[in-house]
């Protein structure tokens, strides 16, 4: 876990961090002393004020979920602590307006927020006897079902966000209290998370708990690090997210409810699955990028079941601190539905509830939907592109004619320069991880793998050197990405149109000519020069020899003798960085190797890569 913090003591962290929220939403205040935040004007629609909270280290929730169309008011405890009956009593004078509003608490399911809620609500009722105050419970956590024996029940997980939410917009829209306190029951009734740990969170100031180890996880890792279900050696995702729906969708046996379903989902009237919104929660460590990818297997998952999310939402809603872990819940709506629906009750739309606006600043979700959303396919609509752009063939220019060479010769010259590149990735990702961040190695390796598997399966037009280079151009931007696959991509493409025009490449060589155009082009996006750390420093040299008639043997020994501009930071290997000077030679050999720059150790690689293919097939001596 990670035990480093900014605010290495939690003295005076919850209060700070409060301020910070209310800095975000001018429409806010903080009442300091009870650490609540609320909104001081009462909405003109609502009848009804809707407050949560618990303790801190959860953030955003609740702080950032207070606003219209969400929370009235919201109270923090110290971290991972439930906030007092006074604080919670001040929190509900502030949310009834003076004894102007009803109160519906929503309240997540631990004994100390459960004991301090309920003598704060005792305490308010005496104090304001004109204010009907209402709670909900939230006990969504599904992980312990079969071994909990815990008096106390489920615990409250991310899917208390979704209450906030639904029942702050029901109260915005003007229903009484009664009928946001049904509805919360309803949704509170069918609503299922269970979430999964990497590793426990660390709370500021205290000492590390237990650790799991390396290639462990917790699935039912509650959220201030309490026992989950089982622990787990860290296998595939699929296997993981399938364990995890599968005690999802398993929770209402569990339970023991007596229900007539075997799943927590049913099919509908029409043979398809009940309604449901899928709401994926980042525990707090995790990155977006690996939080994308879990949802997307979620979803794949839910639809090779026939379930199809009506709504879906990713983000950081309810964390644990710095926990890397993630949670799922599923709401079942059409059960929602089911269990509002009696005949003088107005229809509730729960779908329509969290499509509202609201002024929460944490509250993340789509607002627009399709009235009915149909199973998607994003293979099919990916294709979508290939019909709005139409069907384009590639087609290779032949000017500039061919090669004076045999294929054979060209195929041992790429096949060497990708050798090349694959040799040489673990010390170009050595490098690059002390001048940059380490994915020069790999970024090469990945172009070369697709020159190669585009020369095994024979689509690569060996025989014109424009077209070919095109050609490479587009695999080195489909490959490599980031800067150096649109470096390589600008030259080769560059050099290709070129080649196009060269009148006639079996009487005069091109290449004098050809490629300081390319450098040229190439150097119109880019301001590196020679001398500035980058693949520059080899292509010039490289392209300033050829352009004099050298061969290409002497070419290749003029971009290896590269150096890196008078007075600039030289990087040594092992030993930090080095300023200034000219780099003498020896300079610098207590600390560690000097390091060249990746990309222009890549260009080398390949160039001399090339030239040993060249020399294999036409049996050594020099390449001309």
């Amino acid at each position: 876990m990670s035990t480093k913090h900014l605010y290495n003591t939690p003295n005076g962290l919850v209060l700070k961090s409060l301020r910070g929220a209310v800095r975000l939403n001018p429409s806010l205040r903080l009442h300091a002393p009870s650490k609540c935040i609320y909104t001081p004007s009462p909405s003109p629609t609502a009848t009804v004020s809707v407050i949560s909270g618990g303790g801190a280290g959860h953030e955003p929730a609740h702080a950032s979920y207070t606003g219209k169309g969400m929370l009235t008011a919201s109270v923090s405890g110290d971290i991972f602590a439930s906030p007092s009956a006074k604080q919670i009593l001040s929190t509900l004078q502030l949310a009834s307006y003076s004894g102007t509003r009803d109160v519906l608490v929503i309240i997540n399911n631990y004994t100390g927020d459960r004991l301090n809620f309920g003598l704060g609500i005792e305490k308010a009722r005496a104090k304001l006897p004109m204010v009907r105050i209402e709670s909900v419970v939230v006990a969504d956590d599904v992980s312990l079902l079969h071994h909990s024996e815990s008096l106390v029940g489920p615990r409250g997980l991310a899917g208390n966000i979704l209450v906030c939410k639904i029942l702050g917009a029901l109260a915005e829209r003007g229903a009484p209290l009664e009928v946001i306190k049904d509805l919360g029951d309803a949704v509170v009734a069918n609503l299922a998370s269970i979430g999964v740990g990497l590793e426990h969170c660390h709370v500021p100031g205290r000492e590390p708990s237990s650790a799991l180890g390396m290639e462990e996880c917790e699935v039912g890792l509650g959220l201030h690090n309490e026992p989950g279900v089982s622990r787990l050696r860290m296998g595939s995702v699929e296997e993981l997210v399938s364990r995890m729906l599968g005690l999802i969708l398993g929770s209402r046996d569990a339970a023991g409810l007596g229900v007539n379903s075997t799943s927590f989902i049913d099919a509908d009237a029409d043979g398809g699955r009940e309604d449901v919104v899928l709401f994926v929660n980042n525990l707090g460590g995790m990155s977006q990028l690996e939080m994308g990818a879990v949802l997307d297997e979620i979803s794949c998952q839910l639809a090779a079941l026939g379930i199809h999310p009506r709504r879906t939402y990713l983000s950081t809603y309810m964390t644990s601190l710095n926990a890397p872990g993630f949670s799922i819940s599923l709401l079942n709506t059409s059960a929602v539905h089911r269990q509002l629906s009696q005949p003088s009750s107005a229809p509730i739309d729960v779908l329509t509830l969290l499509d509202d606006p609201t002024d929460a600043t944490a509250w993340i979700g789509v607002r627009v939907w399709p009235h009915t959303i149909s199973p998607r396919d994003l293979a099919v609509e990916s294709e979508e592109y290939e019909r709005l752009d139409g069907e384009e063939e590639e087609v290779y220019e032949e000017g500039g004619g061919k090669w004076d060479v045999s294929t054979a010769i060209v195929k041992a010259a790429l096949r060497g320069a990708c050798r090349a590149l694959l040799d040489a990735e673990k010390e170009l990702t050595e490098y690059d991880t002390v001048v940059g961040d380490g994915d020069c190695g790999g970024t090469l390796a990945s172009g070369a793998r697709g020159v190669l598997e585009a020369l095994d399966s024979g689509i690569l037009p060996l025989s014109h050197p424009s077209s070919l280079l095109r050609k490479i151009a587009e695999i080195s931007e489909d490959t490599m990405g980031g800067t150096i696959g649109a470096l390589f991509g600008i030259y080769f493409t560059a050099l290709s149109s070129s080649l196009s025009s060269h009148p006639s490449p079996s009487s005069s060589s091109p290449w004098p000519t050809s490629l300081p155009q390319a450098l040229h082009a190439l150097s119109t996006h880019t301001p590196a020069r020679e001398g500035d750390r980058t693949l520059m420093d080899a292509l010039i040299p490289f392209t300033h020899a050829v352009s004099l008639g050298m061969s290409l043997d002497a070419a290749v020994r003029a971009a290896r003798g590269m150096r890196a501009r008078l007075g600039r930071t030289v990087y040594v290997l092992g030993g930090g960085i080095e300023e200034g000077g000219e780099g003498k030679e020896g300079e610098g050999e207590e600390k560690g190797r000097r390091v060249p720059d990746p990309g222009a150790w890549g260009v080398i690689c390949a160039l001399e890569g090339m030239l040993g293919g060249l020399r294999e097939v036409k049996g050594g001596g020099g390449i001309n």
